[in-house]
């Protein structure tokens, strides 16, 4: 099944008002006559969103986003996207490759927008006052484009909506390096981690030890190392000392308890238990399938 295509055209059909060439529209959701969550949709052109108010879940590509007021958010061509609301107003301005490219007035300043890019993230959550902001030049884009009779109408509207994009620029750019300093220091902690587990699986398995060593608490470190990696702190431990593990049973003149002892287990018995967990056999079983 082919997914309907949400064209400005058919935005400015359902909203009842005039169009410029099917290339711009600036719409708020409850001047639409039917409900935006019906179904998933393709847009043929770029949106940006700005939540006015109450909240509103989209689906994009396959993601879910939980927009509330102050929250801006882009959306690109050919992207499957669903919005879900049943009290958020929102306010998108939208337009094509065709109407940017007509309406750019410096040339020099296109590399500002690489953001109109469905490789980007679509998601920023604005202060009140970036909000009022962009609010302010979406109403100023949304009067000027309806004011049909407005002497350089065109020109006033291109001007308008060059300055409308590079505050989106700016500030996509802002909350961009900020997400990139937190994914830098995010590498490092798992960085740092990683290598202080190398170094100290055998002796040390809580996870405040190495939250100490890294200079986090133990929850940031948790959500860290889940986030980047998917696997607990616990776990990565865990699996150190079950490859450690392995590797020892593989020695024959070592026996059980040796083995324990060197993994720093209080005895045999708390080392088969927790080796019998991770690899459904005993170390002697596992041992045995070596040979």
């Amino acid at each position: 099944m082919t997914l309907p295509v949400l064209s400005i055209r058919l935005i400015d059909a359902y909203s009842g008002r005039g169009r410029l060439d099917n290339q711009f529209h600036v719409t708020r959701t409850d001047e639409l006559q039917f409900p935006i969550h019906a179904v998933p949709v393709k847009g043929d052109h770029f949106v940006v969103v700005l939540s006015l108010t109450g909240e509103t879940k989209v689906t994009y590509n396959l993601k879910e986003y939980m927009l509330r007021p102050n929250d801006m958010f882009i959306l690109s061509p050919a992207t499957t996207h669903q919005f879900d609301s049943t009290d958020g107003l929102l306010l998108g301005t939208g337009f094509t490759k065709e109407f940017f490219s007509e309406a750019l007035i410096h040339q020099k300043h296109i590399d500002l927008f690489d953001f109109i890019s469905p490789d980007m993230d679509p998601f920023y959550r604005l202060s009140p006052n970036e909000a009022e902001n962009m609010h302010r030049l979406m109403l100023m884009l949304r009067n000027y484009y309806y004011d049909k009779g407005h002497t350089f109408h065109k020109e006033v509207l291109f001007h308008s909506f060059n300055l409308f994009m590079l505050e989106a620029a700016a500030l996509i750019k802002k909350y961009r390096l900020e997400k990139d300093v937190r994914s830098t220091r995010k590498n490092e902690i798992l960085t740092n981690f990683l290598k202080l587990l190398s170094q100290h699986y055998r002796e040390e398995r809580s996870v405040q030890f190495y939250a100490h060593r890294t200079f986090v608490s133990a929850k940031h470190l948790t959500k860290v190392i889940k986030q980047l990696t998917g696997k607990t702190v616990s776990r990565f431990i865990d699996e150190m000392l079950l490859a450690d593990a392995k590797i020892l049973l593989d020695f024959p003149a070592l026996t059980v308890a040796n083995i324990a002892d060197q993994l720093n287990f209080s005895n045999q018995f708390i080392f088969s238990k927790f080796f019998k967990k991770q690899t459904g056999m005993s170390p002697s079983q596992f041992r045995s399938t070596i040979k």
